[in-house]
């Protein structure tokens, strides 16, 4: 009789243990990506200088990239898309930075979480089993207390195991001793798993921290298509940037011609110029607010300089500009002859020096 009463009793600690560990399996795979995905994420942005900083710091080193690279058409997407262009870019260096040296880093990154995760489990087994017998307490006293201990580390809701926290078990210690047996090959399981799937799994993940840590604001310069380098994306105040760009970049013409604007909005504010509505209102670029609606929420000053970048851009990709847009550079949209003579190695080491 007794032989059969232990026999039941070993049956129902294993369907016990056999549940519990099929609801814990998933919470621990999923806390891992998370924690590993944080970790790689901070890596990145300890290790690579695009993105060790802000998201001005982040810029500089896209708008080196696109120098390097002179593709026209990555360039467009970076002026009229440069959300959307952002987050490409952080996706591809995250891939780069998988393929290159993150294989070892993850499992590096991984084992640590794993590490700690295994730690907390048995602390929670061993403390959640000390409290119960002292309090004579039942299998679901067990494991709410089980459950609480975790609660900081794994995100694992209770409710899920109300089918098992009615099992006839009379001794809690049983759950211990079985329980911490089948930790490590469940923790082995989960390592294998998270091993075979994780770097894809992770890649928008990740992509996802580093565009949050670096996103800001996303208007752009209702002239010239400049973004807004506030931090805060819905800030409060203006929008502004420290540099505007030639309105080339946006298109912009001379009125009822087909002669792109070559100036600047901050040395256009410093002249008596007028630009014109597609209502027809005609409106001086000194009072530029007064057209209302998104120039009316941007702070640009009167200013005369311009950076060598979108000089040299102009002169570079003239003839692609004008095929784009079907406009000529001409007349007063003619390029002057200085901005001719600047190379791309001015303008790298123009932005470096920032």
């Amino acid at each position: 009789m007794s032989f059969k009463i232990s026999c039941q009793g070993a049956t129902s600690i294993k369907t016990f243990v056999d549940f519990l560990w099929k609801k814990l399996t998933p919470a621990v795979s999923s806390t891992i990506r998370k924690n590993t995905a944080l970790k790689i994420a901070g890596d990145i942005r300890t290790t690579c200088r695009a993105f060790n900083e802000n998201r001005a710091n982040l810029e500089k080193h896209i708008l080196i990239s696109l120098a390097e690279e002179e593709n026209f058409d990555n360039y467009c997407q970076y002026l009229h898309n440069p959300e959307s262009f952002f987050k490409n870019y952080i996706e591809n260096h995250v891939k780069r930075y998988l393929s290159d040296t993150g294989s070892k880093k993850i499992k590096t990154f991984l084992q640590m979480s794993l590490h700690d995760i295994k730690n907390a489990t048995l602390s929670a087994i061993h403390a959640s089993t000390a409290i119960a017998k002292d309090k004579s307490s039942t299998v679901s006293g067990w494991l709410d207390l089980f459950c609480d201990h975790l609660g900081s580390t794994l995100t694992f809701p209770r409710k899920d195991l109300i089918s098992i926290e009615h099992q006839e078990i009379k001794d809690i210690e049983f759950i211990k001793e079985a329980m911490s047996k089948a930790l490590d090959p469940e923790m082995k399981k989960v390592e294998q798993n998270c091993l075979s799937k994780l770097v894809e799994e992770m890649i928008p993940e990740i992509q996802k921290m580093l565009f949050e840590h670096l996103c800001g604001c996303w208007k752009q310069c209702p002239f010239c298509k400049a973004i807004c380098t506030n931090t805060i994306p819905t800030h409060e105040g203006d929008h502004s940037v420290p540099f505007h760009r030639p309105l080339i970049l946006s298109g912009t013409l001379w009125y009822q011609t087909d002669h792109f604007t070559i100036n600047n909005c901050t040395t256009l504010l410093a002249s008596d110029r007028i630009f014109v509505l597609n209502d027809g209102r005609r409106i001086p670029y000194k009072t530029y607010r007064q057209a209302g609606g998104e120039y009316a929420t941007w702070s640009i000053t009167p200013d005369t300089s311009t950076q060598p970048y979108w000089k040299w851009f102009v002169c570079h990709f003239r003839s692609k500009l004008e095929e784009k847009y079907h406009k000529r550079l001409f007349n007063e949209g003619e390029i002057p002859d200085a901005w001719n003579k600047i190379t791309k190695q001015d303008v790298l080491d123009d932005l470096k020096k920032f």
